[in-house]
């Protein structure tokens, strides 16, 4: 059996148009890792929204001192209540045409996109980023190719945790369209890898 042809091979480095050089990729290392101290926050609105106010520390203290754990929750009800307003409004993707001559093609797409919206799951997925949105301000979501080939539909959509995803601060524009890098890190067990 022939040992050197399992070994891996790592190939070329990759030039500047192929991928990134070695400072490039350092320098958006660094980025991240000096990002601004926005995801303790956003942890503790969470916290907030899921009626967990008061630290271990707080509630100990409280125990010691014989009082008990009151705690209303403000902010959930409001968010939920412009949950609702998003469920109750919300409506279908469409497709219009420029002109009179493309409705009955802009018809036709409709019907696909609608059909691609249900079997995807993206309703949901919009739902659950804008749950992240009105609790901490930023929310993403994921369409990917299904991996299950028994699956009807080739295309599923999933919400994406806020702390999986890295993107350059000095991006100006909203939709991030001018960013340098975004970077989803996840980890996963070796199995499922």
């Amino acid at each position: 059996m022939n040992t050197r042809a399992m070994e891996p091979s790592i190939g070329p480095i990759p030039s500047l148009q192929d991928g990134l050089t070695l400072p490039q990729m350092e320098s958006m290392l660094s980025d991240i890792r000096f990002q601004p101290k926005w995801r303790e926050e956003s942890d503790k609105a969470v916290d907030y929204y899921d009626s967990h106010q008061l630290t271990q520390e707080r509630l100990d203290r409280m125990s010691r001192l014989g009082i008990p754990p009151l705690i209303t929750n403000l902010i959930a009800p409001a968010i939920n209540a412009i949950l609702g307003m998003e469920a109750k409004t919300r409506t279908d993707w469409r497709i219009t045409s420029d002109g009179l001559d493309g409705d009955d093609v802009a018809d036709a797409l409709n019907e696909k996109l609608n059909h691609a919206e249900r079997q995807s799951g993206a309703d949901k997925a919009c739902s659950d980023a804008f749950k992240t949105q009105c609790c901490v301000g930023i929310g993403w979501v994921e369409v990917m190719r299904e991996t299950d080939p028994f699956k009807p539909f080739p295309y599923r959509c999933e919400a994406v945790h806020r702390n999986e995803i890295f993107w350059d601060f000095l991006s100006k524009k909203p939709d991030l369209s001018d960013a340098r890098y975004l970077v989803r890190r996840r980890w996963a067990d070796i199995d499922q890898a």
